[in-house]
């Protein structure tokens, strides 16, 4: 198994390269973070302080680390006051970081070929691992899929994968639900990564269709310290409560009690 190097978080003031709004209320941001930018392993988030009336950091996925290694990119929507202020920040402000927290994604030392499946934003984390993936020789493949056309964000794809795309008003790609894909591959692939909606995961955990390949998913929930220290992001798992940004926020399908789960 591909082990991640287990690093300390690092809090640092960090300066915004590039800020702009990819697709409606949806952006893209670029901080200057090297500390962060070495360290960060695909499936990791940060902790960002906001201001304009937030009180607490809010967790981002790392959504990309430039060639160099200098700057790291998050894939935001705007959801509430913080993110708010934050798409409102300009190219060259400072932006307060803490991270990379939490444990990533797994790759097998075995696998060769992977399957990513992106629903909405969960696009963010996926990006990082598919390059991360390309890099080493694997072979990727990505099913994405949104709502309609005015959500899909083509320039945000990684190169050199082989894309399957869908909408479910049929306006992008195929039309229908992303996870309708995984038949078409599962048979070729090694791994399985996973991250979009808790409804999503929910539709997946009660199929039967893997065949007993592993299936990662990334968890979005509400995450208050992200060290694991409040327990306000625990969760119930088959094998007991866990904390999303301690233990997680990756885990195997088959862990994580879904009928418990609470939808942000």
């Amino acid at each position: 198994m591909e082990q991640q190097r287990k690093t300390t978080p690092k809090q640092v003031l960090a300066r915004i390269v590039f800020n702009e709004q990819v697709m409606p209320g949806v952006y893209l941001l670029w901080i200057e973070a090297p500390g962060i930018a070495r360290d960060a392993q695909p499936g990791q988030f940060v902790m960002l302080k906001c201001r304009g009336g937030a009180f607490l950091r809010r967790p981002l996925s790392i959504h990309k680390v430039d060639e160099d290694g200098k700057r790291v990119a998050f894939l935001f929507a705007v959801v509430g006051k913080g993110t708010d202020w934050l798409a409102r920040q300009k190219a060259g402000e400072e932006i307060d970081l803490l991270g990379p927290l939490g444990n990533g994604f797994d790759v097998l030392a075995a696998t060769r070929e992977i399957l990513l499946v992106a629903g909405g934003l969960g696009l963010a984390p996926l990006v990082f691992l598919a390059e991360w993936a390309k890099k080493r020789g694997l072979s990727v493949n990505l099913a994405y899929g949104t709502e309609d056309a005015h959500r899909y964000a083509r320039e945000l794809l990684p190169k050199g994968i082989n894309l399957v795309d869908f909408t479910e008003d049929g306006s992008c790609g195929r039309r229908g639900l992303v996870t309708e894909c995984i038949p078409d591959f599962i048979d070729g692939v090694d791994q399985l990564f996973v991250c979009g909606p808790i409804p999503m995961y929910r539709t997946l955990a009660k199929q039967a269709q893997f065949k007993n390949k592993l299936v990662q998913v990334s968890l979005e929930v509400r995450i208050a310290c992200g060290l694991g220290v409040c327990y306000g992001c625990t969760i119930k798992a088959k094998t007991g409560l866990k904390q999303v940004c301690h233990d997680g926020p990756v885990f195997n399908l088959e862990e994580v009690i879904w009928e418990e789960m609470v939808e942000v």
